[in-house]
């Protein structure tokens, strides 16, 4: 065996002789949210609120209130301060910003989501006025719509907002016009779905079902931003508790809030991108071709040079403008919200609760019964979900 060949014997040898470095997984509690807490803490300064949506909602489905209820007051601001462009915002609107390093609040439809959440464990804890309060900030915040035609017509935010006037006395009755227009507009039976305000009602029951909308770029450079709609086997559900049986259909749906707010001002501004980026694109290929043409004449060969630089140029300032939009999603919102209101007397009390798809068929894999407990002086407040 010749020397070459020995030294790559002992190579093989000793590298098969190593202990392969083996790096230890990381610990793994179990516990989502605190997992969810991690990922927040690991996240970029942009990304935070979004990771403090998702786990707010997961620590929702846990029954963990108290969790979510911090999560959320760690990522709502004022409207004022929403409404209002930081400089990471005004960066990323300039001809080299990138849509996706402003610091994440979420499209309208995901802020106004957020304001629902926090209303509904506002009321949780027997405060309806600060419930109200974030439902009338959901549809301020849906109301900047380019058209107007759904602006602020998230029918249940008006329905809560009527009904937490009810409870505190006041008249409800403009909101419980305007949230019967809205759910006609949607194709919702407005009567069924939104009955007349029953103040003595002391059980509130939210309901979600399904896989709401995920963004995604179209376009030829992900200028536009785009949406795979929800979508959920359930559109109803069967609450029976005792003699009491109520029926409660699926109400406001995302992906057509999500789709129907008609263009941003950011998707204008990625627009006047995606049209920059195209010519310049044209003259980085065409030019540095014409140049090496004209460098062959003695005569043309001093305008070659310049023709070539543009052509670099050119190439430089289009792959340095960023058109893409941002397509961060807060991904495990629910399709539908439904909702309904009724009354019990104090004590512990056990509901059924059977989920049926579009047609009518029950679900029977997700059959399951709930326990709770009504308290006298607050209106119990029970949030359910299909996953």
């Amino acid at each position: 065996m010749n020397k070459a060949c020995q030294l790559a014997a002992v190579a093989l040898l000793a590298a098969g002789c190593a202990a392969p470095e083996i790096k230890k997984a990381p610990a793994v509690s179990g516990d989502l949210v605190e997992e969810g807490r991690k990922l927040i803490a690991a996240a970029s300064e942009k990304d935070k609120i979004l990771w403090r949506y998702r786990v707010a909602l997961v620590a929702m489905k846990a029954g963990r209130f108290t969790d979510a209820r911090q999560l959320l007051d760690e990522c709502l601001p004022t409207i004022g301060a929403i409404l209002t462009a930081d400089e990471r915002t005004i960066k990323a609107r300039s001809l080299f910003g990138n849509e996706a390093q402003k610091i994440y609040v979420g499209e309208p439809y995901e802020q106004a989501m957020a304001y629902f959440y926090r209303g509904l464990i506002y009321w949780m804890d027997g405060e309806p006025d600060n419930a109200r309060a974030c439902f009338k900030s959901a549809q301020l915040i849906d109301g900047d719509a380019k058209d107007k035609a759904f602006a602020s017509d998230f029918a249940l935010l008006d329905y809560l907002d009527g009904f937490a006037t009810a409870k505190l006395l006041g008249d409800g009755s403009d909101m419980l016009r305007r949230a019967r227009a809205s759910a006609v507009s949607s194709k919702t039976n407005a009567l069924t779905a939104l009955p007349d305000y029953d103040r003595q009602a002391n059980v509130l029951a939210f309901f979600q079902f399904g896989f709401g909308p995920l963004k995604h770029g179209g376009g030829r450079y992900g200028e536009r931003l785009q949406y795979h709609v929800g979508h959920s086997a359930v559109h109803s559900v069967r609450f029976k508790i005792g003699e009491q049986t109520l029926h409660v259909s699926a109400l406001d749906d995302l992906s057509f809030q999500a789709t129907t707010r008609g263009g941003r001002l950011m998707d204008d501004i990625l627009a006047d991108k995606g049209s920059l980026k195209k010519p310049l694109e044209a003259i980085a290929t065409i030019a540095p071709a014409a140049g090496a043409v004209l460098a062959g004449p003695k005569e043309t060969r001093g305008t070659a040079l310049p023709i070539i630089g543009a052509g670099v140029v050119a190439g430089a300032v289009s792959n340095a403008a960023e058109a893409m939009a941002d397509t961060r999603t807060w991904n495990n919102l629910p399709q539908h919200l439904a909702f309904t209101a009724f009354r019990l007397p104090p004590g512990s009390h056990t509901a059924a609760m059977e989920f049926f798809d579009r047609d009518g068929k029950p679900l029977p894999k997700l059959t399951r019964s709930l326990t709770f407990e009504v308290r006298v002086g607050r209106d119990t407040v029970l949030f359910i979900s299909d996953q």
